[in-house]
């Protein structure tokens, strides 16, 4: 799958005016969508996403089932060691038994969570509106978008990209 941008990168993402009728369309999602929300752990301890408020963050929604996913998490892996003072979560939208056995196999220090059918939800309303695995959404510590990619990050441009939030 290739990868495509859905939302434009960086701080000249803003409203944008539909063609002919002069009417705005709404603003870029926020990392609001995701801070009220509180999801389990891989052992099973539920997580609030406000504790990352205010903190850059990566947030890469993921599949035990999604080849894609899989060949991405070991680089996200090595970038989550690169770039510190950034929160990256995976969100798992499969369930907590096969995400244990994979990162077990592959094992990733950032937290994971389950989301389930919740994480279609949860991307839909990040500009994700196919539901296609993988979606990475980064956010700014002020909780405004930066970039949201569909499809296979590419380590050398979402490095770019997470240089510019720290």
């Amino acid at each position: 799958m290739k990868r495509r941008t859905l939302l434009g990168a960086g701080v000249g993402v803003g409203l944008l005016t539909l063609a002919g009728c002069g009417e705005k369309s709404p603003p870029p999602p926020t990392a609001q969508v995701l801070l009220g929300q509180t999801l389990p752990d891989l052992h099973g301890v539920p997580q609030p996403l406000e504790q990352w408020r205010a903190r850059p963050m990566l947030v890469n929604f993921w599949a035990t089932w999604c080849a894609p996913c899989l060949r991405e998490m070991p680089d996200l892996e090595r970038l989550s060691q690169q770039f510190p003072d950034i929160v990256f979560v995976g969100i798992g939208i499969d369930s907590p038994d096969k995400m244990r056995e994979f990162v077990r196999k592959v094992p990733v220090s950032y937290p994971l969570l389950e989301a389930r059918a919740t994480g279609m939800d949860m991307m839909r309303d990040l500009g994700n509106s196919a539901g296609g695995l993988p979606f990475t959404a980064v956010f700014a510590s002020d909780g405004t978008l930066r970039r949201a990619i569909a499809g296979q990050i590419k380590p050398d441009d979402l490095s770019g990209v997470l240089r510019s939030v720290t």
